[in-house]
């Protein structure tokens, strides 16, 4: 009887700990980058499939306004007498409009804006708007300032600056033939007025349509990256007869 117990209250040796704990060592060495491997396919698939969404929200929007807008307009409802309501009504009067119907080349430098609501298309776009056309799970705002669309002094806040963002927390863009849409840089001012201000621009002429665009796990756009680089930008086409996808396979 008292071998039996003493067999049964034998505690572990150190050596048999370093064992167990060498094993789980070696099986973390393997799991994780397994993990993490899978974690970035399941990011690339999110972001290709957020992607075709804005891009179908701007065609739809275009199909029924005749315009793009730039893809945090998307989310706003119709005009509202609610001062903090992120609607048409409430966007930036220097917001740039896309004709979906001009190329950008020919439209570049005369685009109407939101404040030219003597132009019946534009006071339509807002009198009629039939937004929203996209619920991003994701949106950058600042979180100090959501409550309203305006400071004090009547200034806009970052309220209405509620940028779509993909599965790795940056704002997608949106491309022209000719360039990105906004004027604003390609780090981190989120919060500029000209980020996505709808501005056609000519500096990235490498899509021949319109596009949607995440930069993908690393953050950069494939135009700015040297060619050894891993290019992962995932981008979806519209506005042409076909439209199509491209990303990287992880």
């Amino acid at each position: 009887m008292s071998i039996k117990n003493s067999r049964k209250n034998r505690a572990v040796t150190l050596t048999e700990l370093l064992v167990v704990l060498a094993i789980i060592g070696l099986l973390a060495t393997i799991a994780v980058p397994v993990y993490v491997n899978r974690s970035e396919q399941a990011k690339v698939k999110i972001a290709h499939q957020e992607c075709k969404t804005i891009a179908q929200a701007e065609e739809i929007c275009a199909i029924t306004h005749g315009f793009y807008v730039p893809i945090q307009v998307l989310d706003d409802v119709p005009e509202t007498t609610e001062t903090d309501a992120d609607s048409i009504d409430n966007e930036d009067s220097r917001i740039y409009l896309i004709d979906a119907g001009i190329s950008p080349e020919v439209q570049k430098g005369s685009q109407l804006q939101l404040g030219d609501t003597h132009d019946q298309r534009v006071k339509n776009l807002i009198n009629f708007w039939q937004g929203p056309f996209l619920n991003p799970s994701r949106v950058y705002f600042d979180s100090d300032k959501y409550d309203s669309p305006w400071d004090e002094d009547m200034n806009p806040t970052d309220r209405r600056r509620d940028f779509p963002l993909d599965p790795w927390g940056r704002p997608y863009r949106m491309y022209s033939s000719i360039g990105i849409v906004g004027t604003g840089a390609l780090g981190d001012n989120y919060n500029s007025d000209t980020f996505s201000n709808g501005h056609l621009t000519e500096n990235d002429d490498r899509f021949d349509r319109y596009a949607i665009v995440s930069f993908g796990p690393n953050g950069k756009s494939d135009t700015y990256i040297g060619a050894t680089e891993l290019k992962d930008d995932i981008v979806y086409y519209f506005g042409g007869a076909i439209s199509e996808t491209r990303y990287s396979i992880f």
